[in-house]
């Protein structure tokens, strides 16, 4: 029952960043001369939902939100397309999971005029993670071998990027930046119902990547 209100819990508050950032991009389309919705298909790689919204505020500047869910696990042996494989599993029925939620309001400077071209900017994010035999690509997180880890963080980061119009309503975006923050878990000895270990908290730094196909409503 505790485990069923917990994940209940989680799917209430990706609603409700969900509906956040739909207000919000009713609230910004009101009185912008642009808006725009888009969606990371890198972050749709690794099997989290995404949808952001963009709105000019000024002749250089745009604000806007992000929001991804990951509400999936999966067996080591199941035939799945997780893209970080079988991870630190040991057993062919231990867990794989990077179950998550992400809300991240940003602004950006367009160098030229928005939706176009080069631009840099800031973010902050919050995250609430449930994960566990994750094995990230290029060594990152390694203590997440054999444990499940969940809780929070917040951070916050800048980064650079560059968009090409591809018609009239399309484009397509790259961009790629740095966070730093800080978060605070419980550790539990297996990805799935291991027994309790510890709470910590600590310092992270991590890297904001983005392939964004973005469809401009006016």
């Amino acid at each position: 029952m505790k485990r069923n209100n917990r994940h209940t819990t989680i799917v209430l508050r990706a609603a409700r960043a969900y509906a956040l950032a739909l207000l919000m991009c009713v609230s910004l389309g009101a009185g912008a001369q642009k808006l725009a919705v888009k969606n990371n298909l890198l972050y749709d790689m690794v099997q989290t939902p995404n949808i952001g919204f963009e709105a000019a505020v000024a002749k250089r500047w745009t604000v806007g939100i992000n929001v991804g869910y990951n509400p999936w696990w999966h067996h080591a042996n199941s035939n799945n397309i997780f893209p970080f494989g079988k991870g630190y599993a040991r057993a062919k029925d231990d867990r794989i999971q990077w179950r998550h939620l992400l809300v991240a309001p940003e602004a950006r400077y367009w160098l030229c005029s928005p939706f176009a071209g080069h631009f840099v900017g800031g973010r902050a994010f919050y995250s609430h993670f449930n994960m566990g035999n994750v094995k990230f690509p290029f060594g990152l997180y390694p203590s997440l071998k054999g444990i499940r880890r969940q809780g929070d963080a917040i951070a916050l980061g800048a980064f650079y990027g560059y968009s090409w119009p591809l018609s009239t309503r399309w484009s397509l975006e790259a961009e790629a930046g740095i966070d730093v923050g800080y978060a605070w878990f419980k550790n539990y000895n297996c990805a799935h119902c291991g027994a309790y270990i510890n709470k910590q908290s600590k310092p992270f730094v991590a890297p904001k990547i983005g392939i964004n196909a973005v469809y401009n409503l006016k």
